[in-house]
C-alpha cells in the first residue's frame, strides 16, 4: 500500500534553503539598470499643500520627480472587496492639494541610487498650510467634527447595521442585562521583512512585470489590470520569498501602483524598499475599535440575545479592503454561542491616521475580545462560572451546520462543524485547571502576602477557508518528479509542505519528489492569494483533486501499456504497479513519455500527464478553540507573568501536526505582543509618537510563554480534506484569556479589564 504522509508531522521542505541564505527576497532581486525610488510624504496630518520640485531635479543623478496629476490615468487605489454602505474615500495614490495622515504620499522621486533619490526628497520643498486634525473615532463621529474629506457628509467611511431576530424583544424578556463598552488598540503586523517594489516594463512588447512582497499576486494583477487599463496578459505579477504578511501584505497599496506606473513612463525599471519608519507610520495599521455590548440572559445564564455597537477607527481613507475589517467584527461577534437575537451597528470613522487593514484574523479577534469580556462580565453579574457559563450557551455538537444569520465578504456565517463543549472540556483539563483554581484559592486566604493569581478563559471561532476559489496545476516531470504550481501564495506557513504531503499521498511519491511552485502569475492564469487561513481549504483541495486525476489518468495509460485492468494497479514508491506482481510496473516518468503528443494513448486520452483544477469555495469553513490563560501579578510593580498558557484548536483533519503546531505558536506570541506589548500611538494632534522599534515594543522570547497544545478534529464537510484553516487560529484569544486572567488576579482590588494594551503602570494603578 502507498506510504500515507497526511496526518505526519514532517519537517518543512521549504527551511533549508531558507536556513543556508538561499532565498530570494525583493531586495535580494538584482534588477539591473534599475533606478531607484524614494517617496517625499507628508509631514501633516492634514493640511492644504503646494509642491516646488525644482531644486530637487536639479540635483546631478535625479531623473524625474513625479506628482499626483503626472500619473494619469492611475488616480486611486481600487477596491477588492467592496460592501453595499461603503462611501467614496479611496487612498489616491500621490496627495492632490490635501493631505489626510502623516507619512501620506505626495511625490516620488527616481534616481541613479537610493542614496541620490533621498536625498532628492528632501530637497523637494512643500508649503503646507496646516488644518485641525481628527484625532480619533470618537473626534471623528463628534458633533461639529471637523470634515476630513469635503465630498463627504461626514467622517463615516460605512455607516450600516446587522439585524439577526428581534434583539429588542429578547431584551425586554430578560431578567438580568449587562452593558460594557470594550476597546482594542492600535496595533499591525511587523515581519522581518518591510514591503518591497520592483518594475520593469518593456516598451518593445508592451509587457509589465511587478515584483512585490505581497501575499495576492493574482489579485493584485487584477488590481493593476484595472487601474492601469491594460490588458491582463501584459501583466505579470511575481511575488519571490517573503519574508513575513499577517494580512499586511494582503492590500494594494499606491508604491505597488506607482511604481508599475513610473516603468511605463520611463519604459525601464525602478525599485523601492520601504524604511521601518514607512512601515510604522504607512503601512496597515489593524485593530482600533470600540465596542459597546448589551447581553440579556436568564437567572440561568441562558443568553437570550445581543446588542452592539462598534465604532472603528479606520485612518483617513479606505484602501483594497474597504470596511472589511469591522464587517468581520460584526459578522462574528455571536463568536461560538447560541445566539439567535443579535444587533450590531458598525460606524467606520475616517481620522488622521494611517488608512487600516487586515492583520491575522481580520477583525476576529477586536469580536472574541468584545464578547468573551462580556461573557466573564456576565458570569460575575450572575456568580457562575466562566466556563460554566460558556457551557451553557455553546452551539451544541448536534447543533450543526448552525447558522448565525450574519454574513462577511458577501458569504453567510454558518459554522460547518464543532464541537465548542469539548474543546473547553479538553482545555480545562490540559490547563489544570481546579487544580489552579485550588491554589488561587489558597493564596487569596493569605491576604495582602498572597500571590496574585488569575485565571482566564477565552473562546473563538474562525472563518477560514475564504474562496472564491484557488487553483492547481499540476505536472509528472518526464525525466523525474512532480511539479505542482498553486495560485495561493504563502509567505511563512509552510504551504508547500503541506501540499507536497497531499500530493504524494495520492500519487504514490515522497513528498520531496513534490516540488511546488507559486507566486508567479505567469505560471498559473487564476488564482487569489494567501490570507483568511485559507491554503489547506482552498490550495489544498485544488491539489488534491488535481492530483486524484493524475493519479486516475497514469492508471489508465499503465493498464494500456501492461495490458492489464485499471483495478489491478496501485501507485507507490513512485511508480504504477500491478497489485501483488509488483515486478510488472511503469515509473510515473515512464508514463509522462508514453504521454507526449503523438504517442498511442488510449481512445479519447489527452497528451501530457497533467491536470488543472480550481477548487470553489461558496462557503467558509469554521475552525474554533479555547485558550486559557494563568497569569501572576507582582504586586510591586504591576508587572504581568504568563505562568501557564492552554489551546486546543480544531482546525478539522490535520494534515502536518508539526505545521499546525507552529502556525498556533506564532499567533499567540502576536496575541501576547498585542495583549501586553505592540501598541502605534498617536498624539492629540495627529501625529505618530511610535516610528522606530525603540517605541513600537514587541515580545521576546523571554516574554513568549511555552504552550500547551491539543488538536481537536470534527471534520469539515465542506471539502474532501476534512480541513479548516488554522493560521490565525492562535491569535485570535490571547487578549481576551490575558485580559480575564489579569482581571481574574485583581478580584481582590475589584478591578475591571475593558480594554488593551494592559501596561504594568496601569495594573499598578488598578491596584492603588
Amino acid at each position: 500500500m502507498p506510504t500515507r504522509f497526511s496526518g505526519q508531522p514532517l519537517k518543512r521542505l521549504e527551511d533549508p534553503r531558507l536556513l543556508r541564505g538561499q532565498a530570494t527576497f525583493l531586495d535580494d532581486l538584482r534588477v539591473s539598470g534599475a533606478r531607484h525610488v524614494a517617496f517625499v510624504r507628508s509631514i501633516h496630518p492634514h493640511a492644504r499643500f503646494q509642491v516646488d520640485a525644482s531644486a530637487a531635479r536639479a540635483i546631478p543623478g535625479v531623473i524625474a520627480v513625479f506628482v499626483g496629476g503626472d500619473l494619469a490615468p492611475a488616480r486611486e487605489i481600487p477596491v477588492v472587496i467592496d460592501h453595499p454602505a461603503l462611501r467614496p474615500c479611496r487612498h489616491p495614490l500621490l496627495a492632490s492639494n490635501k493631505i489626510r495622515y502623516v507619512g501620506e504620499p505626495i511625490a516620488v522621486v527616481v534616481a541613479e541610487s537610493r542614496y541620490t533619490a533621498e536625498d532628492g526628497a528632501e530637497a523637494v520643498k512643500v508649503e503646507y498650510d496646516p488644518l485641525q486634525p481628527v484625532r480619533d473615532a470618537p473626534a471623528a463621529v463628534a458633533s461639529g467634527a471637523v470634515l476630513l474629506h469635503d465630498d463627504l457628509a461626514g467622517n463615516l467611511a460605512a455607516d450600516f447595521t446587522v439585524r439577526v431576530g428581534d434583539a429588542d424583544a429578547a431584551f425586554r424578556t430578560a431578567d438580568v442585562t449587562t452593558r460594557e463598552t470594550y476597546y482594542v488598540h492600535r496595533y499591525t503586523g511587523m515581519p522581518l521583512e518591510t514591503r518591497g517594489v520592483a518594475a520593469d516594463y518593456d516598451a518593445g512588447t508592451g509587457q509589465l512585470t511587478l515584483w512585490s512582497s505581497t501575499q495576492w499576486p493574482h489579485t493584485l494583477r487584477d488590481g493593476l489590470r484595472d487601474v492601469l487599463r491594460l490588458p491582463e496578459h501584459r501583466i505579470r505579477v511575481v511575488a519571490p520569498d517573503v519574508g513575513g504578511g499577517f494580512g499586511v501584505k494582503q492590500e494594494i497599496y499606491p508604491e505597488e501602483v506607482v511604481l508599475a506606473r513610473l516603468a511605463m513612463l520611463l519604459r525601464g525599471r525602478v525599485k523601492w524598499i520601504e524604511t521601518r519608519r514607512e512601515h510604522l507610520t504607512t503601512a496597515a495599521h489593524a485593530r482600533e475599535q470600540w465596542h459597546d455590548v448589551e447581553l440579556a440572559a436568564r437567572r440561568d445564564g441562558t443568553i437570550l440575545a445581543l446588542r452592539a455597537e462598534i465604532l472603528a477607527d479606520i485612518g483617513a481613507y479606505t484602501r483594497s479592503l474597504g470596511v472589511l475589517c469591522p464587517s468581520l467584527t460584526a459578522a462574528s461577534l455571536p463568536g461560538a454561542y447560541r445566539i439567535r437575537d443579535y444587533t450590531c451597528r458598525v460606524r467606520a470613522a475616517l481620522t488622521c491616521k494611517a488608512p487600516a487593514g487586515a492583520y491575522r484574523g481580520a477583525g476576529q479577534p477586536e469580536a472574541v475580545f468584545a464578547i468573551e469580556r462580556a461573557m466573564d462580565h456576565l458570569a460575575q453579574t450572575l456568580r457562575i462560572d466562566p466556563g460554566e457559563l460558556r457551557r451553557r450557551n455553546f452551539v451544541g455538537r448536534d447543533e450543526f451546520p448552525w447558522e448565525v444569520g450574519t454574513a462577511s465578504a458577501q458569504v453567510p456565517v454558518t459554522y460547518d462543524s464543532g464541537d465548542y463543549e469539548g474543546a473547553l472540556d479538553a482545555a480545562l483539563e490540559l490547563a489544570r485547571y481546579e487544580e489552579r483554581r485550588a491554589a488561587q484559592a489558597v493564596e487569596r486566604g493569605k491576604g495582602e502576602g498572597g500571590r496574585l493569581l488569575g485565571i482566564g478563559i477565552a473562546a473563538y471561532v474562525l472563518l477560514t477557508g475564504l474562496g472564491p476559489h484557488e487553483g492547481a496545476v499540476l505536472r509528472v516531470d518526464p525525466g523525474e518528479g512532480v511539479l505542482l504550481v498553486t495560485g495561493a501564495s504563502p509567505h511563512g506557513q509552510g504551504t508547500a509542505t503541506m501540499l507536497a504531503q497531499v500530493v504524494a499521498d495520492e500519487l504514490g511519491v515522497q513528498p520531496h519528489e513534490v516540488v511546488v511552485r507559486h507566486g508567479d502569475t505567469a505560471l498559473i492564469p487564476f488564482g487569489v492569494g494567501t490570507y483568511a487561513s485559507r491554503n489547506a481549504v482552498v490550495a489544498g483541495n485544488a491539489a488534491l483533486i488535481a492530483a486524484r486525476a493524475v493519479a486516475t489518468k497514469a492508471r489508465r495509460l499503465a493498464a494500456h501499456l501492461l495490458e492489464v485492468s485499471d483495478a489491478d494497479l496501485e501507485l507507490a514508491d513512485s511508480v504504477v504497479r500491478v497489485v501483488g506482481a509488483p515486478d510488472r510496473c511503469l515509473s510515473l516518468a515512464e508514463l509522462a513519455r508514453a504521454c507526449a503528443p503523438g504517442a498511442p494513448l488510449p481512445d479519447g486520452m489527452d497528451p501530457g500527464l497533467e491536470a488543472t483544477h480550481y477548487f470553489p469555495a461558496p462557503r467558509a469553513t469554521f475552525a474554533s478553540g479555547v485558550h486559557v490563560a494563568t497569569v501572576e501579578i507582582e504586586r510591586e510593580t504591576g508587572r504581568i507573568e504568563i505562568l501557564d498558557y492552554t489551546v486546543v484548536s480544531d482546525a478539522g483533519r490535520v494534515i502536518n501536526p508539526l505545521i499546525v503546531e507552529g502556525q498556533i505558536h506564532g499567533g499567540v506570541a502576536q496575541g501576547v505582543g498585542g495583549a501586553l506589548y505592540e501598541e502605534l500611538v498617536y498624539d492629540d494632534h495627529g501625529q505618530p509618537r511610535t516610528q522606530s522599534l525603540l517605541e513600537y515594543v514587541m515580545p521576546t522570547a523571554e516574554q513568549v510563554p511555552s504552550i500547551r497544545i491539543a488538536n481537536l478534529i470534527t471534520p469539515s464537510p465542506l471539502n474532501p480534506l476534512g480541513v479548516k484553516g488554522v493560521g490565525e487560529a492562535g491569535a485570535l484569544a490571547p487578549p481576551a484569556a490575558i485580559a480575564a486572567a489579569v482581571e481574574d488576579a485583581l478580584r481582590p482590588f475589584g478591578a475591571r479589564i475593558t480594554g488593551t494594551p494592559l501596561r504594568p503602570e496601569d495594573i499598578f494603578r488598578l491596584m492603588r
